[in-house]
């Protein structure tokens, strides 16, 4: 008899367990599915702003004013990882663990930095192929950086590493303070 029991706890435990992964695979899916939306808008709102620089002269006429006006571009991109918080926590019926928003910031993270290198390689091939040479030119009359220190910060090679790498860090610090304000619990 207690034997008949041991193995009906474990076969329960079984079937408990398939299901748990079964249900674990279905919200990785999901957190995977709002993460590399809200990356495809992030994405999408990097070109619009780097057009938008282009056009009203920050990378020509007001190249001056560029590394002033460019940080700006941190009030969209943290109230995108914001909505995309509040999307995945909607998703989960309300709830939002930390660790699911620190997941979805890596997430959202990650395919900005897989997005933005194809991205970066449109605007600066096709829309300001002159950017990297007005940009060395302007640090080096501006006694900025020396020419060899602006030729290899100013290309594109750094810019797609730089992009790359920061773009998941920055997801990731974005989230882990916004998912203190919008977690339900911590796991």
């Amino acid at each position: 008899m207690l034997a008949h029991a041991t193995l009906a706890f474990a076969a329960n435990q079984c079937n408990l367990s398939l299901r748990c992964r079964i249900l674990r695979a279905q919200n990785l899916y999901a957190t995977m599915a709002t993460a590399l939306r809200f990356g495809v808008i992030f994405a999408l709102m990097q070109f619009v702003w780097l057009i938008g620089e282009y056009l009203v002269g920050l990378h020509t006429t007001y190249i001056n004013l560029h590394s002033l006006y460019t940080n700006l571009i941190l009030v969209p991109s943290v109230a995108i990882m914001i909505w995309g918080l509040f999307a995945r926590k909607a998703e989960l019926g309300g709830e939002l663990t930390y660790l699911q928003a620190l997941g979805q910031g890596l997430g959202v993270g990650a395919t900005v930095g897989i997005l933005s290198v194809g991205i970066q390689y449109l605007f600066f091939t096709y829309i300001n192929p002159n950017f990297f040479a007005d940009f060395i030119r302007y640090a080096v009359d501006n006694q900025l950086a020396t020419l060899d220190a602006a030729e290899a910060y100013f290309n594109f090679i750094n810019y797609a590493i730089q992009a790359a790498v920061f773009a998941p860090v920055a997801g990731l610090a974005t989230n882990a303070i916004a998912g203190l304000f919008l977690k339900t619990s911590w796991r």
